[in-house]
C-alpha cells in the first residue's frame, strides 16, 4: 500500500469531495466559467477561479500526509472547500437565497447534536434573512478587514483579501482554501471538550485574544481561525446537506471568526473581531463584530478552526 493510498483510506476524500461540490453547486456558489470551461467562481479581481479538481485534492492529501495524519485523529474529519476569492457580498446573497429556498420548501430546522435527535423547524424572516452590521458591511473586501492577524492590534501582521487570494499557504489552489474541519454541529461547552490526539477541543467561553493565543500553541499547529467566507460556506453546505441552520446562539454556539479583524473603528473606539450566528428570535443569520476582549459574549460564543492544506 502506497503512502497516498494509506492517506485516502484513512480519510474518505472522494466522498467528501463529492459532498462539497454538490453543495456548492446547489447553493449557487459554483457557476460555469466561460473562459476556463469549468465550474468555479469569479473573484473580486474579476479573474476566474475553477474549483479544485478531485485529482488536485487527492494530491494535496498526499503532500500533506503528515499534517493530515496528525489532525484527522484530533477530530478534523470533514473536507471544506472555501471560495476565498469570491466577493463576500455575493456569498451573502447566496446565503439569503438558500435560507429562503429552504423556508419555502418547509425544510429548515434547528441544529441537531445527533442525527437521532428530532427535527425542530425554525422560523425564517422572509424580509431579511441575513442581518449584517453596517460597520462590518462597509469593511467587506477592503483593506480595513484584516485576514489571519497574528494579534488583534495595529501590529496585526495580517493580510488583505487580495493578498490571501494570492497566498499559496491559504489558497492552495488559486482562489480556494482546501481545509479540514471538525464535524461538530455544536461547539464543546465549557469543561466538556474532549482531548483527541493530544489536542483538547476548543470550548466556548474564551475571548478572541485567548483563542488566538491557544491556536498559536504546539497542539494546534496547522490550524487557523475561520473567516466570513469559511462561516458562510459551512453554513450553506451544512444547510444543503442536513436542512439545518448553524451556530444558533441559543445553543451557546455563536462563532467568533478568529481569522479576521476590523481595524480600529473610531465610533466604537476599538478593534473588532467578526462573529457569525443564527438568531432564533428573529429567524435570520447575523454577521457583526465585537471587541476582542469582550467577555459579555463568552457564554454563548466560541472559537473554531480550519486546518488548511499546503501546496507541494
Amino acid at each position: 500500500m502506497t503512502k497516498k493510498t494509506k492517506i485516502i483510506s484513512a480519510f474518505p476524500v472522494e466522498n467528501e469531495y463529492g459532498r462539497c461540490v454538490r453543495s456548492l453547486y446547489l447553493t449557487g456558489i459554483l457557476t460555469p466559467l466561460p473562459q476556463s470551461e469549468s465550474l468555479g467562481i469569479v473573484g473580486i479581481d474579476g479573474k476566474e477561479y475553477p474549483i479544485p479538481t478531485q485529482e488536485q485534492v487527492v494530491e494535496l492529501f498526499s503532500h500533506n500526509r503528515e499534517l493530515v495524519g496528525r489532525k484527522v485523529p484530533q477530530g478534523f474529519d470533514r473536507l471544506e472547500l472555501t471560495p476565498m476569492a469570491m466577493p463576500t457580498p455575493l456569498l451573502i446573497d447566496r446565503m439569503k437565497a438558500a435560507i429562503l429556498k429552504h423556508a419555502a420548501e418547509g425544510k429548515i430546522y434547528q441544529t441537531r447534536r445527533s442525527p437521532s435527535d428530532p427535527l425542530i423547524p425554525v422560523r425564517v424572516n422572509t424580509e431579511k434573512q441575513v442581518w449584517i452590521w453596517d460597520t462590518l458591511r462597509q469593511a467587506l473586501d477592503t483593506d480595513e478587514l484584516v485576514y489571519f492577524p497574528q494579534e488583534y492590534s495595529s501590529n496585526h501582521r495580517g493580510q488583505t483579501k487580495l493578498e490571501v487570494v494570492n497566498n499559496g499557504r491559504i489558497c492552495v489552489v488559486p482562489g480556494w482554501s482546501v481545509g479540514l474541519v471538525e464535524s461538530l454541529p455544536i461547539m464543546s461547552q465549557q469543561g466538556r471538550g474532549k482531548t483527541l490526539g493530544g489536542r483538547r477541543q476548543l470550548e466556548i467561553g474564551s475571548s478572541p485574544r485567548d483563542y488566538l493565543r491557544t491556536l498559536q500553541t504546539q497542539a494546534y499547529q496547522g490550524e487557523t481561525g475561520k473567516t466570513l467566507e469559511d462561516f458562510i460556506t459551512k453554513f450553506l453546505t451544512h444547510l444543503e446537506t442536513t436542512n439545518e441552520v448553524s451556530n444558533d446562539r441559543y445553543d451557546n454556539n455563536a462563532l467568533w471568526l478568529l481569522g479576521q479583524y476590523v481595524k480600529y473603528v473610531k465610533h466604537v473606539k476599538s478593534d473588532l473581531v467578526p462573529t457569525g450566528w443564527w438568531h432564533r428570535d428573529f429567524g435570520r443569520a447575523r454577521l457583526d463584530a465585537h471587541r476582542p476582549s469582550n467577555r459579555l459574549c463568552t457564554r454563548s460564543w466560541g472559537g473554531s478552526s480550519t486546518v488548511r492544506l499546503l501546496r507541494p
